[in-house]
């Protein structure tokens, strides 16, 4: 069915159609087929079984002329929910979760279907990988600032890359930052260590570790505000004082806002009990065998931020100088990074 909308110009004149739905089906009722749609589905399935990525098959639906349902561009995460909606391949799931024939046509074969699921169906590999260094926004890209993320290669190797390169369905300015999990921790380890045994770095952890106590219960009271700013607009609604499209609004972003200082909290109290003396050996120790939670929250205390830079070159195995720029929190805390050429 193709769902054609008009919006007003910026002149206040008859703007261009919008892209039609891709919802393959001339009714909503699905008892019948819009023959070009379906089409158009099929093809985007058999590009997904043939390999192409969600990114990709989202930008074939884009060149072809159509929105998702709701209207929306198509994105990675959109095209593969319509392609893992059962209706498509005119089946349904019973109360057992079981797939049976939904009793109206098919956009897409049975067996199309399954086979784009099993694409999805998430592969046996070795087991997750603890990252030590995405949390609280530590570890950056030097070109743009932006948090690094865990990511593993295509080989299946741990590593943190800049996640703001482009991709086939979304503009992106960078990208271009990737190292080693591995080497970039085991090069973090290696300076907090040294730096614990320098003159003078007991004391300034001590007045970091006070610092971030503070932050803690800032945080915590933060909490408890969200908590009972939605409780009070859950009441707002219950007396038509608010819509309830509004508070869902703000529950989303409550819930994205708690996350993230849940996440903060937990590393700064690592922090806040990080061991910070002992001899040499005794310092390797515990790095050696603490998790990844505990030597984070050790590196938190003591850094404002760290900044990866590109690789001269790919396959570099070592970190050359200027590669990996360390903020010690009893420095100059550093100043935001701006988009480099």
């Amino acid at each position: 069915m193709f769902f054609h909308h008009l919006a007003a110009g910026a002149d206040g004149g008859e703007a261009e159609p919008m892209p039609p739905r891709l919802f393959g089906f001339a009714n909503y009722a699905r008892s019948e087929l819009n023959d070009a749609e379906a089409a158009i589905a099929a093809e985007a399935a058999q590009l997904s079984v043939d390999g192409a990525s969600d990114a990709a098959v989202a930008a074939f639906l884009a060149q072809a002329g159509f929105a998702g349902t709701l209207g929306a561009a198509f994105t990675s995460q959109s095209a593969r929910q319509m392609l893992a909606n059962p209706a498509i391949a005119g089946l349904k799931r019973d109360e057992t979760g079981k797939l049976v024939p939904a009793g109206h046509p098919a956009a897409i074969t049975p067996e199309l279907f399954m086979k784009v699921q099993e694409k999805h169906e998430p592969k046996a590999r070795a087991e997750d990988y603890d990252y030590m260094l995405t949390s609280v926004d530590l570890t950056v890209c030097g070109r743009c600032g932006t948090p690094l993320v865990g990511q593993r290669t295509s080989a299946g190797k741990p590593g943190y890359c800049c996640p703001d390169g482009p991709r086939q369905d979304r503009p992106g300015e960078c990208g271009r930052v990737r190292i080693d999990a591995g080497l970039l921790e085991d090069y973090i380890g290696e300076q907090v260590l040294a730096r614990l045994l320098l003159p003078g770095t007991q004391a300034d952890l001590e007045k970091a570790r006070e610092l971030i106590g503070a932050q803690v219960k800032a945080d915590r009271l933060r909490l408890a505000e969200i908590e009972e700013s939605v409780q009070e607009l859950a009441a707002m609604v219950i007396r038509r004082q608010l819509q309830a499209k509004d508070l869902r609004t703000a529950k989303v972003a409550a819930a994205e806002e708690t996350k993230t200082l849940k996440r903060r909290i937990r590393t700064m109290e690592q922090a806040v009990v990080a061991p910070v003396t002992g001899s040499v050996d005794e310092l390797v120790d515990w790095w050696n065998t603490s998790s990844a939670e505990a030597k984070r929250g050790l590196v938190q205390l003591m850094l404002h931020r760290i900044d990866v830079h590109p690789a001269e070159r790919r396959g570099v195995r070592t970190i050359r100088p200027g590669r990996v720029v360390l903020w010690w929190r009893n420095e100059e805390p550093p100043a935001p990074i701006v988009l480099t050429a």
